[in-house]
């Protein structure tokens, strides 16, 4: 251990630069010096250069024990640092094999979950609708931990919901989603917007009370703006929509039955861990949208406004508007219920989770306010 911690010393201080600066030096010597030379009378001693008698110059006992030397340290160097690559790379090797070991535990343990807890593919009772009616539309989504299976009280750990849901804090280091407790559709009393057939989904035509010029008659809609990122390049942050209950350690579009588009890679993800090229990175700033068409079954994103084309088609579930993160950051989430916080995506203004609802209930409630408004004048 001695002659190890000499070595990493003489390496640490690069006296093997000085070395071989001194070897330079004594060999460009002349020879003059008595030190350096064997003596006319004979006597031995170490010496680095000695010469003939036509004058040449020849290596001495001294400098073959240099070369020697030099020789040993510079095979000790190598010997080093083939040891520290191999360790390096046995390291490297253990900790990929850890994480994929990781990975496959938390595989096993989503299919786990989609077996035990499967989707429930049915709309609220009219009794929550009439609830949400009461609370005028969106304002009635709401974000809540999933206990389908008693993990609530872990994931208000990882999960700090505040401002009336619309700021949503993630505390954890690994993946963590969060769920609204209404899926997206509309609101309607006594009509069904879908109906479920031998495991297919239908979607009726007449639940829209609204007028026909509606130019997104079932679009459902939210976005979300990055406030903050702790680790922004280890933090991936993902916006979509899932089934539920959904495994609350998985990212939307990673598991079976969700869609999700996520901020490190910009790729689209649906049902697995393969993402597909989709949009831009996004980060702190940023505010990103996912919008659904409910007859088509149709999935898209929005990029601070920007509409980046059909994301997947033909999926028709009950969704959830669904959100998480690998690692600490905070976000605000936009339903579309708040006129002095429109939507960046303009073609989603005055829709949210619950359709095109919203725009009537602004509607009626401007019409009101100026029909009070006038009559108040005409009192006056």
């Amino acid at each position: 251990m001695k002659l190890k911690t000499i070595l990493l010393n003489i390496i640490h201080k690069k006296s093997v630069y000085q070395f071989l600066i001194l070897l330079i030096l004594i060999s460009s010597y002349n020879g003059n010096s008595t030190i350096l030379r064997r003596k006319d009378n004979g006597e031995s001693r170490w010496v680095f250069w000695t010469y003939g008698a036509n004058g040449e110059r020849q290596c001495a006992n001294l400098c073959i024990l240099c070369i020697l030397i030099l020789i040993l340290f510079l095979m000790i160097c190598c010997g080093w640092s083939i040891w520290q690559y191999r360790n390096k790379t046995k390291s490297s090797g253990e900790n990929g094999d850890d994480s994929t070991r990781i990975s496959m535990l938390i595989e096993e343990k989503a299919k786990n979950f989609t077996r035990d807890y499967p989707p429930e593919e049915k709309l609220p009772p009219d009794e929550l609708i009439e609830d949400i009616r009461r609370f005028r539309g969106a304002r009635a989504w709401k974000w809540i931990p999933d206990n389908s299976d008693n993990s609530d009280t872990l994931l208000s750990r990882k999960v700090t919901i505040q401002s009336e849901g619309e700021i949503i804090k993630f505390l954890n280091t690994m993946n963590t989603s969060i769920q609204t407790n209404y899926p997206c559709f509309v609101p309607v009393l006594g009509s069904k917007e879908i109906i479920v057939e031998n495991d297919q989904i239908k979607f009726s035509e007449t639940i829209f009370v609204q007028p026909q010029s509606t130019p997104h008659r079932k679009l459902h809609y939210y976005e979300m703006t990055i406030l903050k990122i702790t680790d922004p390049y280890n933090t991936n942050i993902a916006i979509g929509l899932a089934t539920k209950p959904y495994p609350c350690f998985r990212l939307p579009g990673l598991n079976l039955y969700s869609v999700g588009y996520h901020s490190i890679n910009g790729k689209k993800f649906n049902n697995n861990n393969i993402g597909i090229e989709y949009g831009p990175d996004w980060e702190v700033g940023d505010t990103v949208g996912c919008g659904y068409y409910s007859d088509a079954g149709e999935v898209f994103f929005t990029r601070n406004g920007d509409f980046l084309g059909e994301a997947f088609t033909h999926i028709k579930h009950i969704w959830f508007p669904t959100i998480g993160a690998s690692g600490p950051c905070m976000v605000e989430i936009n339903f579309g219920d708040n006129p002095d916080n429109e939507f960046k995506y303009k073609k989603a203004i005055g829709y949210g989770p619950g359709g095109p609802i919203l725009l009537n209930k602004r509607k009626s409630s401007k019409k009101i306010g100026s029909i009070k408004g006038s009559s108040s004048e005409s009192n006056v």
